[in-house]
């Protein structure tokens, strides 16, 4: 696994995107995807909407209070998919090493294809770009040695970002972040991980938290010491070309506590 080369590349603010491309006088709007009656939740919002404070899994009704221009736009899944598709296309130009992380996100192997290059970042920089002009699309781009940090990586410079994680910078870079921030940690662990003083990722990777860290997650603590100490020996998995789950959820039109309704 020594000298790895790993991608993660991540469409910007990915249905906004794809909505402004469809219709390009929504471009510079605070826009969200969102079902058009209040109760509905956020699924993306713009990065002119995150400005107001705006972001996905956010209430409309708290949305729009944020930011009463809002512009609402009902998404269209299967424009999204197209999209998707390309971009997965056009991420196989380069190496048929591709795993697909969601529809809007992929790891990408390019260790023996980046030595093409005459300078290491000449492969993202060429990347990003053609992503933009052929697919009009905008994204950031974690370059590392292992899948975690390329994840973590690639969330660091928003939108239109290339950011490098590798052992001469994570403690610096990736440490100081809070427990939130880090892949593997959900927003149920995080504050259970704070009441027992483990605060950022640097706390993580602290080996004297480690049985603490144990009683909260229990047999994956092992797996998130590992990664905040920058190791993660797992593959890109080429066979994961399509995903294997769906999700939906539904607002009530109103709130209630009775649990038949």
């Amino acid at each position: 696994m020594a000298g790895r080369v790993i991608f993660h590349v991540d469409l910007n603010s990915f249905f906004a995107s794809a909505e402004i491309l469809k219709n390009s006088a929504l471009e510079g709007q605070p826009v969200v995807v969102a079902g058009l009656h209040r109760r509905s939740v956020v699924s993306t919002a713009s990065y002119e909407a995150r400005k107001y404070g705006v972001n996905s899994a956010m209430p409309l009704m708290m949305a729009l209070e944020k930011c009463p221009d809002l512009v609402v736009v009902q998404g269209d899944y299967s424009w999204y998919e197209e999209l998707s598709k390309r971009f997965f296309q056009y991420l196989r130009k380069f190496t048929p090493f591709v795993e697909p992380a969601s529809i809007d996100e992929a790891y990408m192997d390019v260790t023996e294809v980046i030595k093409k290059y005459k300078r290491p970042m000449d492969l993202a920089w060429i990347l990003q770009k053609g992503i933009y002009e052929d697919l009009k699309l905008p994204c950031s781009i974690g370059v590392a040695p292992n899948k975690f940090l390329a994840k973590m990586a690639s969330d660091m410079r928003k939108p239109m970002g290339i950011t490098i994680l590798n052992k001469s910078n994570y403690k610096q870079l990736l440490w100081p972040l809070d427990v939130s921030e880090m892949f593997g940690i959900g927003k149920k662990t995080a504050p259970k991980l704070k009441e027992m003083g483990i605060l950022t990722i640097g706390d993580v990777a602290n080996y004297d938290n480690y049985n603490k860290l144990r009683q909260i997650i229990g047999k994956n603590a092992l797996l998130l010491y590992r990664k905040a100490n920058g190791i993660d020996i797992s593959k890109v998995n080429t066979e994961k070309n399509e995903l294997k789950s769906v999700g939906n959820s539904t607002t009530l039109q109103y709130d209630t506590n009775d649990i038949e309704t």
